[in-house]
């Protein structure tokens, strides 16, 4: 991560710590750590099989920020390096067509969620989920 992104990491730790404290409110914070969370550089894991070359790709985050930020109100921590480590593992993008994008993720229900059987690891398991083939 770069200086700038370990700071970022250092303010959804502090956004964390206020929410537990009940400082600030759920909503507020689910806002706040979306916003912060997209300062944040996803790490590109893999591109559709059925991307051409000379094609236009979209990035999706492999695992939706909503979801990112559900897991971390669930993280019971407040070690830095174990949050820098988690988001590094949640924080990556897959290249996708703009039809895998746009239609695909958002008919099965997937735009903004991991399906219902996902095991916390499996970062393709939307694109899985739904017939595309992940070259990474």
């Amino acid at each position: 991560m770069t200086p700038f992104e370990q700071e970022v990491v250092a303010s959804v730790l502090w956004q964390l710590q206020g929410y537990r404290k009940g400082v600030v409110t759920l909503r507020v914070t689910t806002r706040i750590l979306r916003a912060t969370l997209r300062r944040i550089k996803p790490k590109l894991v893999g591109r559709s099989a059925a991307l051409q070359p000379d094609e236009a790709a979209d990035l999706d985050h492999a695992i939706p920020l909503k979801v990112v930020v559900a897991k971390l109100l669930e993280w019971p921590g407040d070690e830095l390096a174990v949050l820098s480590a988690l988001l590094q593992r949640y924080l990556v993008a897959v290249e996708l067509t703009q039809d895998q994008h746009r239609r695909l993720l958002k008919e099965a229900g997937l735009a903004s969620d991991m399906p219902p059987q996902w095991d916390g690891n499996d970062v393709f398991a939307r694109y899985h989920h739904v017939g595309i083939s992940i070259d990474s």
